[in-house]
Formats: structure tokens, sequence, C-alpha cells
């Protein structure tokens, strides 16, 4: 990717955190960079090709996460390491998750893509979680089971941040360590105690709920 190209990228995410992404035009993309909308177009022909390139952008952090953990490797995924970022990840890009259903609703082939990373997440997520049941450190489960577990995860990360909004909590820092305790005590369940001990959960949550 080129250097102009990234920067547009990133001033657009600045921007659509700043004044939403819906209120946002390529005008004022342009207006920001000190470049005409031409010029802008040449790397981008439409706010929707940006919108597409951020999000492929946001996904694929949080893919290679995901992937660390390899099939044959008897190895604890980290599960407040991986939180940590992903809480990194949803500050930089949070316009994605506040304003889901109007991007959702205005940009097709942005909906697409929402679509397609959609089921990706789910398998990467179902690979992780089923590379820990085949080493230990999760408790079997169904099938049916395991895909709702899955697509509960998914929910929970997704949807963290509005609930905590919604539920007044104000005080950035204290959202995202609520997001990570979210899933935390959603997973401490279907652990086993070797699963407890490997992947530090419990010691994370003592951990978060002294820094409350």
């Amino acid at each position: 990717m080129t250097s102009r190209k990234n920067l547009i990228i990133q001033e657009s995410i600045n921007l659509f955190n700043e004044k939403g992404c819906i209120n946002t035009s390529t005008r004022h993309i342009a207006s920001k960079l000190g470049i005409s909308v031409g010029n802008l177009y040449y790397y981008f022909k439409n706010k929707e090709e940006i919108i597409i390139a951020i999000y492929e952008e946001f996904m694929s952090l949080i893919s290679k996460q995901l992937t660390s953990v390899r099939d044959g490797q008897d190895l604890a995924f980290d599960y407040y390491d991986f939180l940590q970022q992903q809480m990194t990840y949803e500050l930089k890009y949070r316009f994605f998750r506040l304003e889901l259903n109007n991007i959702y609703q205005n940009y097709p082939k942005v909906k697409e893509a929402f679509e397609k990373s959609h089921i990706q997440k789910k398998q990467q997520i179902k690979y992780v979680y089923t590379h820990q049941i085949k080493y230990g450190y999760m408790k079997r489960l169904e099938e049916d089971e395991l895909d709702f577990l899955v697509s509960n995860t998914w929910i929970i990360v997704t949807q963290w941040e509005i609930y905590w909004l919604i539920d007044r909590l104000d005080d950035e820092k204290q959202r995202r360590r609520n997001g990570i305790l979210n899933i935390l005590y959603f997973i401490k369940p279907y652990m086993t105690i070797k699963g407890l001990e490997d992947t530090n959960l419990l010691t994370s949550i003592n951990y978060l709920n002294k820094k409350a």
C-alpha cells in the first residue's frame, strides 16, 4: 500500500471517529489531507471503498491473533493478551461498532465485506476453541454447544462497547476493562483446571478486578 493511500485511510479513521462515518464526506477527508477530491478519487473511487479498506485492516489485525495457535502445537491461548489487543483495535476503529447499523444499511459493498468477515471470524474463533479442547485446556463440547459458544463469543466481542455505553459507563478505561471481563467470565466455565492455570485466566480476572 502506498504511503498516500495509507495516509488517506488513517486520516479517514480519525475523522470517522470524531465526526461519525455517515457525517463525513470524501470532501471532508480531502480537505483534512490538503488535497483535492479528484486526487483522493485516484486512490479510492468513493467513500465506500475507504470504509472497506479500513474494515479489512481492522479484521486483518484480529485474524493475526486468532491464527497464532497452530495445529499440532500444544500451546495455551492467551485470552487476556488477545483481548487487550482486541480492545486497542476496538478503540482505534470504534466508529464501526457505534455506527454499525447505519453503515450496514447505507453501503451494500461494506455489508458484503461484513458478512464475509463474520463467517471468517466465526471459523477462526471455532478453530481456537477446537485447538484448546484438543490439548485439554477447554472441556469437550457437543458440536451444537461449541457452535453457540463461538457465536456468543463473537456477539460479546462486537457488542460490549454499546452495552456499557447504554449502561452509562462513561470511563473509557473501565469500559475496556469490563469488556475483557465479559469474555473471561463467559469462557471460564468451559475451561479445564489445566486451562485455568496455563492460560492465566484466573490471574487475569483477579488482576482486572483489583483495577476496579
